[in-house]
């Protein structure tokens, strides 16, 4: 075999194994499911942009820029197109970012084959890369025409882009529609790779900018609150972890997972809440926050609802069980008291109810307003409770890991769920139980962050975090429990509760309702408070999805 066709060997191998995910896409991406057209012409425009800089780089140079900048990150876009059916979002960094290490150490453990199989594969492309020889891929001809074909194929798709604009909003100037034509097809890279890995880094990198931009915003930041009047009044806010609403069994479900909460005197479960994102990154800072799926930069901006409390002169405690995030951990160095457990969240012994005990050692004779951010149903589920609220089995044991996360596992994974809302109940109503004994005004509300799919339709979403709109993850448990004390004193109150319990409301009603519960009247839209005889029943609703797209959805939409 002479050196040319070597040469051609290495060439074509190394083209195969920079190809790797486009294949994998044309096969996995839901948006490219179902229409070979859409196949078509995503294997061409990749094509192009994966041969464009062959154009300015000699061979061994060009294939040295693309391992480096392409086929290192492969797995990352693998695994989102393994786990999300979509190419890589800003979320998906985000929440790699984020990962437990312990977790993301056990689940590589698991998959020890597949990580030597990508660093052989590293290994051997920069070798075939260093071998191939330091000319350019294609003549001078070629390369001018190449060149010019794919400038006259983006001023040609912008330009057809901006007359279909102009036609459907004449009113517009070319200005702008010229820059929503080219954002839009700026949008088409966000899918290919590896574009979309470095334009949502990009996103990331500025998001982290814009935060510490804000951070002098927000400390400067006030609600314009009158201090409280004199109260012994006792307010508490639990965020549950990946709770579904149809597996309580208060709401209907066929096992009896809530005994305690279904006994319950005084306790209102409301049936039609939803979260505005499938993750706690944004769901929680939704529920703390004035913010929205729409606004949320007004996570960042503005102080929270602990701290609108402490402006209003209450006394305020965080107290989590869940790993602090960038808002958790500046809204608890500003609380009265805040406890941040472990950061490993499946040591044995490491459950929800520890935080009452915490929150008994710190309630005062004054008005105070406490945030218990639970563990709740958050894989892994037999973490969650003790062995003694094992009443579904099988289960798959605390040995279970992510690499068991499968349909076949359906069963065992839903007893194992099913036993975690079990716990979920018991703390709920220890934590109920010991407010009652205080005999004071006091409010309980809880509401899940967002839910958890198992495999529910044909789509074969499971977890959470999907790419997309799916009611098993957005549809959340919401109650809120009153002590007699309470009643007594508000019972206009009381009375809007109870009517306003099946009106569709999102999670961005939390931050009204509390407010109006404690009587903080300045924050109140009573259009939003479930205390409110004013509250509108909503009928679409903005979600946050796991790809990092917002989308308005019709309530009768979700699915």
């Amino acid at each position: 075999m002479d050196q040319r066709t070597r040469n051609s060997i290495r060439i074509v191998l190394l083209f195969a194994l920079l190809l790797v995910p486009i294949f994998y896409a044309l096969f996995t991406a839901t948006d490219l499911s179902y229409s070979w057209a859409k196949k078509i012409v995503y294997s061409g425009v990749v094509a192009v942009c994966l041969l464009f800089p062959a154009l300015l780089l000699k061979a061994r140079t060009y294939f040295i820029v693309e391992g480096i900048f392409n086929f290192l990150f492969i797995p990352i876009e693998i695994a989102s197109l393994y786990l999300n059916r979509q190419p890589t979002s800003a979320p998906f960094l985000q929440n790699i970012l984020h990962t437990n290490r312990m977790e993301a150490t056990e689940l590589l453990s698991f998959m020890w084959p597949v990580c030597l199989l990508v660093i052989a594969a590293w290994i051997g492309y920069f070798i075939l890369a260093a071998k191939v020889e330091n000319r350019y891929l294609f003549g001078p001809l070629i390369r001018k025409i190449v060149l010019c074909g794919t400038l006259l194929l983006f001023v040609g798709g912008t330009s057809t882009m901006m007359v279909l604009l102009k036609r459907l909003h004449s009113e517009r100037s070319i200005g702008e529609t010229m820059a929503e034509a080219v954002g839009l097809v700026e949008m088409k890279f966000y899918k290919i790779y590896p574009y979309n890995l470095y334009i949502h880094s990009c996103h990331l990198l500025q998001k982290k900018h814009r935060i510490r931009q804000l951070k002098e915003q927000v400390d400067s930041f006030r609600f314009g609150i009158q201090p409280m009047p004199d109260s012994k009044e006792l307010v508490i806010l639990v965020i549950g972890e990946a709770a579904r609403y149809d597996h309580f069994g208060l709401n209907g479900y066929g096992r009896n997972t809530t005994p305690g909460l279904s006994a319950t005197a005084n306790l209102i479960s409301y049936e039609r809440v939803y979260t505005q994102a499938n993750q706690t990154d944004y769901a929680v800072p939704i529920l703390l926050t004035r913010a929205s799926a729409d606004r949320f930069e007004l996570a960042y901006s503005e102080k929270s609802l602990l701290e609108a409390f402490q402006e209003a002169g209450v006394w305020s405690a965080y107290i989590s069980k869940q790993i602090p995030s960038e808002i958790t951990e500046r809204i608890g160095t500003s609380c009265d008291y805040s406890h941040f457990y472990s950061k490993n969240i499946d040591i044995d012994g490491n459950y929800d109810g520890q935080m009452i005990q915490d929150l008994q050692s710190h309630v005062l004779d004054t008005m105070q307003f406490f945030v218990l951010h639970s563990l709740g149903s958050h894989f892994r589920y037999e973490h969650r409770y003790p062995a003694s609220f094992e009443h579904f089995l099988p289960v798959l044991g605390r040995a279970a890991s992510y690499a068991m996360i499968s349909e076949e596992n359906k069963d065992k994974l839903v007893n194992a769920y099913d036993n975690s809302i079990l716990y979920t109940d018991y703390f709920l109503s220890e934590l109920i139980r010991y407010v009652a004994s205080l005999n004071r005004p006091a409010a309980v509300v809880y509401i899940s962050d967002h839910g958890e799919s198992f495999w529910d339709d044909e789509r074969k979403l499971s977890l959470h975090s999907s790419y997309l709109v799916s009611e098993a993850e957005y549809h959340v448990p919401m109650f809120v429990w009153y002590s007699d004390e309470y009643a007594a004193s508000h019972p206009t109150k009381i009375e809007m509760l109870r009517s306003n319990r099946s009106k569709h409301l999102s999670s961005e009603s939390v931050f009204y309702s509390l407010m109006d519960l404690a009587g903080i009247e300045e924050l109140v839209e009573q259009d939003k408070s479930i205390c409110s005889p004013s509250l509108v029943s909503i009928d679409s609703i903005y979600i946050h999805m796991g790809s990092g797209q917002v989308q308005r959805i019709a309530i009768e939409d979700i699915r």
